[in-house]
């Protein structure tokens, strides 16, 4: 290799580097140098060439390495080199992104090109099948991994990864083998396997996420089960793997309960307000199931529901705890449902005490005798003006945190969920300081994706940057009311999950045995997973789980100046400005940990700005790539990278890089909905 080609290729960073940072600009008479070639390489070589100046920038950009090509590194300073670097496995990023190995050999690092890296699409998650026992793992606990078709495979290994760094490797051998992580609480990591291909370079084949967390409510996975019919026992552990597989940590049991103001039954079989048959072994089963996968299992039921038409007066519901529309308690608020159902639903009023202390005793009932961690409150958005028996005026959502308050103080080891039906009373939820999370349940009056924005921000805000965001938003709502029986419009999910993913969010969507939601009424299954999908959208929680500190631990919102030299049209996603349509739409945060994290999300042909996607028609992303930008940078950067849900399995890839002053420029390879930039 001509050295020369390097000489002034300025500012781009290999990890190596990372280390050198402090003590180059601290002795500004230093010159960082670098020697390459074949065979054996000796130091002081004949000649070196300087990297860079000491000029307060001190990367460089290798190109032109190739496999084999070995390289030292060192300050050098009055004749004696020092060393600058640590051992081990590193990636040097280049165009064709390869992996070198660093040892020490004296005063300098020697690294040797191993292998090159590709970057790979369309990679299905049922090739090699991979599966982990937990949804969830507490710090310490045993990682168990299966993957069934790991004969088909004999040269693959298995990496494990936090971010971009590589922890560890083995070959893969095995059907099933235990994985000791990291004790670090509340971790994301990407288990992913690969082979080498005939010319030596990575092909990946499979991937999936591990979540090392002591509570759920720190990454929230909200899922959700709602069929109980007798008999339905040996689905049981099918249905629920499924949402394992999807890394789901919690789980909402909606319309379980006999009625909404006597929520358990004595009787093993018994009816729900629609009138279905509901078998208490099923419940029991399946909180058994997710208990096994360390899912929290959290019963629906709403805050102040009473069933006039089913008892509600004989259970002890009192005349003097509704809500009403006047002021002389002439008529009772109520929720109206089909004729066919048990009742409509009258209003009582959430913070009356005697209704509390009521509803309390109910739910002692329900943890007596199923195992279920807490308590999924629901409400009805706002109810306009209202009473008291009393005929003062009310406010419902003041009533909110009163309840939830008193529900805690009751079974202080339970979880709280509540809902906020378009936003009505978040602010009170969010600053009770009882729930999980926040819970929003979105409609068309928040149907735009900057709704999702200012949800989120909103709820930050409220409590105080403690609580993590799980949206309740009904997908291709009404495409499902007239075409039952066909699938989920692809396009349409995986734009909105990604949005509320980059955004710091989370959805809840996913049902047991294999369904998504469609509908307020979760035992609706108009609308169908189709394999596409079910395999996209795995690789997306995949993705959430492997990258969550980045996704959700961030401590600001990045307004960058950013610019697009490839020709591609940009627009900056910020607390200003919502996504725009033919743009690529970019998303600035900074983690915990000071990465720079970019998110890229293609709205390049869309049709819409709306989430809801109602009418299942948002067009298809035309695939953008080598997307050229620079950025400005208020620090210098030692490496940049990338990942996507969308290409490579989720697998980080390391990118070249240049750095002048406070520009940063790299190019990201690929964009299909979603791709994260990471600058470190």
């Amino acid at each position: 290799m001509n050295m020369n080609s390097i000489r002034k290729r300025a500012l781009c960073a290999v990890s190596a580097l990372a280390a050198l940072a402090t003590p180059v600009m601290q002795a500004q008479q230093w010159g960082l140098y670098v020697t390459g070639g074949e065979g054996q390489l000796s130091w002081p070589p004949e000649s070196t060439t300087p990297m860079t100046r000491i000029d307060g920038s001190f990367h460089v950009h290798l190109t032109d390495i190739y496999d084999g090509f070995k390289f030292r590194f060192a300050n050098f300073n009055d004749g004696t080199p020092e060393r600058f670097a640590p051992a081990g496995d590193k990636h040097l990023p280049h165009y064709r992104n390869s992996v070198y190995e660093m040892t020490e050999d004296g005063g300098t690092v020697t690294g040797y090109v191993t292998r090159e890296v590709s970057w790979s699409d369309n990679i299905s998650t049922a090739d090699v099948d991979l599966w982990t026992d937990r949804a969830r793992y507490s710090p310490g606990e045993d990682v168990w991994i299966q993957c069934s078709k790991f004969a088909e495979y004999p040269e693959a290994r298995v990496r494990y990864r936090r971010g971009a760094d590589v922890l560890a490797e083995h070959p893969l051998v095995q059907e099933w083998w235990k994985w000791n992580p990291p004790v670090t609480d509340f971790q994301g990591y990407l288990v992913d396997v690969y082979r080498l291909d005939a010319d030596g370079r990575e092909e990946i084949l499979a991937s999936i996420g591990v979540d090392v967390s002591s509570d759920w409510k720190r990454f929230p996975r909200y899922g959700y089960t709602a069929w109980y019919e007798p008999g339905k026992e040996q689905y049981i552990g099918g249905d629920v793997a499924f949402l394992n597989r999807r890394h789901i940590n919690a789980v909402q049991f909606q319309d379980w309960h006999w009625k909404h103001h006597y929520p358990y039954c004595p009787d093993e079989t018994y009816t729900d307000i629609a009138n279905r048959q509901i078998s208490a072994n099923v419940i029991r089963e399946f909180i058994s199931s997710q208990h096994g996968y360390n899912m929290l299992s959290i019963f629906y039921n709403l805050a102040f529901g009473a069933l006039d038409r089913d008892g509600a007066e004989a259970d002890g519901v009192r005349p003097e705890w509704y809500v009403y529309k006047n002021s002389w308690h002439g008529d009772k608020d109520y929720h109206t449902l089909p004729s066919e159902w048990k009742s409509d639903i009258s209003i009582v009023d959430p913070g009356n005490t005697d209704w509390q202390n009521y509803m309390a005793a109910r739910n002692q009932e329900v943890y007596e005798h199923f195992e279920f961690d807490g308590y999924q409150v629901d409400q009805l958005g706002n109810r306009g003006t209202l009473y008291d028996y009393w005929g003062n005026s009310i406010d419902l959502a003041e009533r909110y945190a009163p309840f939830l308050k008193a529900m805690k103080n009751r079974h202080p080891a339970k979880r709280l969920v509540m809902n906020s039906v378009s936003k009505y009373g978040s602010n009170q939820i969010a600053a009770s300081g009882v729930v999980d999370v926040c819970y929003n349940e979105m409609w068309a009056s928040e149907s735009d994706l900057m709704d999702l924005y200012w949800v989120i921000f909103d709820n930050n805000r409220a409590s105080g940057n403690t609580l993590r965001t799980v949206f309740a938003a009904y997908m291709n709502y009404d495409y499902g009311k007239d075409n039952w029986g066909k699938t989920f419009h692809t396009p349409g999910i995986l734009l909105t999950d990604a949005c509320i993913f980059a955004l710091g969010g989370a959805h809840l969507e996913l049902g047991t045995g294999g369904n998504m939601l469609c509908n307020e009424y979760f035992p609706n299954t108009n609308l169908k997973l189709d394999a596409a999908l079910t395999d996209a959208i795995t690789r997306y929680y995949d993705f959430a789980t492997a990258y969550e500190n980045i996704l959700y631990d961030t401590s600001r919102e990045l307004s960058p100046t950013i610019t697009s030299l490839s020709g591609h049209k940009l627009s900056v996603w910020n607390y200003q400005k919502g996504p725009q349509p033919r743009r690529i739409v970019v998303h600035g945060k900074e983690t915990n940990r000071g990465q720079m994290v970019y998110h890229l999300l293609n709205f390049t042909n869309t049709n819409s700005l709306s989430w809801r996607d109602v009418n299942a028609d948002r067009n298809e992303p035309d695939f953008q790539g080598d997307i050229t930008l620079l950025i400005d940078s208020d620090r210098m950067v030692s490496r940049a990278w990338v990942a996507s849900p969308d290409s490579n399995a989720c697998v980080p890839l390391m990118l070249p890089f240049t750095q002048e002053g406070r520009s940063v420029k790299v190019t990201v390879p690929s964009l299909k909905f979603w791709t994260m930039l990471v600058l470190e």
